[in-house]
């Protein structure tokens, strides 16, 4: 019974999923009215989230070729990036005021705050009373998707995206959740528009390369990928180490 109500939740959020796509291609073309537009969004991105939350109830399974814990955490873990953005006017929602300092009418000045010292739960609160700040909020997500914690991340992306249709980030982990989730195609379309957006983006390269492997069997399209992330001379030494061996294997 498990596995034939995985497989209608997978069912559900494939459809969402690829609805999301398709509604964004027709939006970039102008064949459907915004105001409608925006309805159908909501609706997707509900059933989407929806399919996810309870597919993540189900008893784990094995999980598929290429996507053992040890590679989704090489893939994300390799390229490390220093959790720190650049806030205006927040850092007093997670550090206590100065003796002195302004409540509010301050100037607001530029504060780099380092993210590894913030919790989830006091990021969270910042993202909820600031949900316009998008950097925040893609950092929290990110936090997220590297836990494995895909239904916590959605949400955020889905508001990301509401505020900013192309930001590379967000496609980029939506196609990547998409792929771990078992629905490759769409998540190599979401990674690709992500790419369309930032090209020659590194780690969505090694992204996009590790679904067209793994997920969609697509050998001779990701070996070009890799190439290109061997050749940018930023990938980590451990991440050279893999694209190396995968290269070696597509030519066996």
């Amino acid at each position: 019974m498990s596995a034939a109500i995985r497989l209608a939740l997978e069912q559900q959020r494939d459809r969402a999923l690829d609805d999301l796509v398709a509604l964004r291609t027709q939006e970039a073309a102008g064949e459907i009215d915004p105001s409608h537009a925006a309805g159908l969004r909501l609706r997707y991105e509900a059933d989407a989230a929806a399919a996810l939350r309870a597919l993540e109830t189900l008893p784990e399974q094995g999980p598929a070729p290429g996507r053992s814990p040890r590679r989704i955490a090489l893939a994300l873990g390799g390229f490390a990036i220093v959790a720190v953005v650049v806030v205006i006017a927040l850092v007093n929602a997670v550090e206590p005021r100065s003796a002195g300092g302004f409540v509010t009418g301050g100037p607001e000045t530029p504060t780099t705050l380092d993210l590894s010292t913030v919790s989830t739960e006091e990021m969270e609160a910042v993202v909820a009373a600031n949900p316009d700040v998008i950097p925040m909020r893609l950092a929290l997500a990110r936090r997220y998707v590297e836990a494995g914690d895909f239904s916590a991340a959605l949400p955020h992306y889905f508001e990301v995206l509401e505020r900013d249709a192309r930001n590379p980030e967000a496609l980029m982990y939506m196609g990547w959740m998409t792929y771990l989730s078992g629905d490759a195609e769409t998540g190599v379309a979401l990674i690709e528009q992500s790419l369309e957006v930032a090209p020659g983006d590194i780690l969505a390269t090694w992204l996009l390369a590790n679904a067209r492997y793994y997920g969609l069997g697509d050998r001779a399209g990701a070996v070009p990928l890799l190439e290109a992330v061997l050749a940018s001379g930023l990938a980590p030494p451990e991440i050279v180490t893999e694209a190396e061996q995968m290269i070696a294997e597509a030519g066996s």
